[in-house]
């Protein structure tokens, strides 16, 4: 976010308002989408350019709530209302669609007010707020996404690293040191029983038992975007732990990332023994169970 954040020329931005010469204001949005996308949206009636960024005033049109930010560390939050998002997207399905499968979760906001003595013409921006989408609701035609502050990465437990006997580190995070993609791979979905809990594949792998406790995203048909956790793998196909919100069709395709049962050596495939990473083990096998500690 902070390559976002463009230094304002005070100076004059803070003389042109005190001469009253600023006749217009409008709020611009920069949302930064996980795989890298970055869209620009405004709350004005047309497109803004500023430094030679297009700022879409299109549907969907967005304004924004009331906004807190404090010196402490309460978590400033902000709200983004969303409307006549039902059109399609980006060549894609209707934005509500993607919304609704993913498309903003995770995502970096910026909120910049816009101001100009010509209407119409940027004479500068200010970066009023910036986070982290925080949950979204969904309504007929309209969508509110929370916004909060980046502390709130550090709502975490403390001591972070506690003495258990699964292993600390997610898999393939910085710890465990494992590549993702390595662990990652796409398949198509069979017909087999296919359900909106249970994904078939139309090709097995031999490995089809280590994607339980991992995750999948579908990559194409209705659920496009959506991911969900594997409750059970086997060579019949997946079940998750969740549905999707629309069932998907023989022949949608998706892609898998295995799953780490955090044992040093349960002979399961999945353990840091059969991924020759025990070096980076984090656990605490012979921890005492509480009912036994002292």
């Amino acid at each position: 976010m902070a390559a976002l954040l463009r230094t304002s020329t005070l100076g004059l931005l803070q003389s042109a308002l005190a001469d009253g010469l600023i006749t217009a204001e409008a709020d611009l949005f920069v949302f930064t989408l996980l795989d890298g996308t970055v869209l620009y949206w405004t709350s004005w009636d047309r497109d803004l350019i500023f430094q030679g960024q297009v700022y879409s005033s299109k549907a969907p049109w967005l304004e924004s709530s009331d906004w807190n930010v404090s010196n402490t560390m309460e978590i400033p939050e902000l709200k983004i209302f969303m409307r006549a998002f039902n059109t399609a997207f980006n060549g894609g399905a209707s934005i509500k669609a993607q919304v609704h499968n993913g498309l903003f979760d995770g995502c970096v906001v910026l909120m910049s007010t816009a101001f100009m003595i010509v209407p119409g013409v940027i004479y500068d921006t200010l970066p009023l707020f910036g986070g982290e989408t925080a949950g979204i609701d969904l309504g007929g035609a309209t969508a509110t996404i929370e916004v909060r502050g980046k502390n709130n990465d550090l709502d975490q437990n403390f001591p972070r690293n506690l003495y258990q006997i699964g292993c600390n580190h997610g898999f393939c995070d910085a710890g465990c040191t494992l590549s993702r993609a390595t662990f990652t791979a796409d398949f198509t979905a069979g017909s087999s029983g296919l359900t909106s809990f249970f994904i078939p594949w139309a090709s097995a792998p031999g490995d089809a038992t280590n994607y339980q406790n991992g995750t999948i995203t579908m990559t194409s048909g209705e659920s496009s975007g959506q991911t969900r956790t594997v409750a059970l793998a086997s060579s019949s196909g997946l079940t998750l732990a969740y549905p999707l919100y629309y069932t998907p069709a023989p022949g949608d395709t998706f892609s898998a990332f295995q799953g780490c049962d955090k044992t040093f050596n349960s002979g399961s495939g999945q353990s840091c023994t059969d991924r020759s990473n025990t070096q980076h083990y984090r656990g605490f096998e012979f921890v005492p169970p509480p009912n036994s500690a002292i």
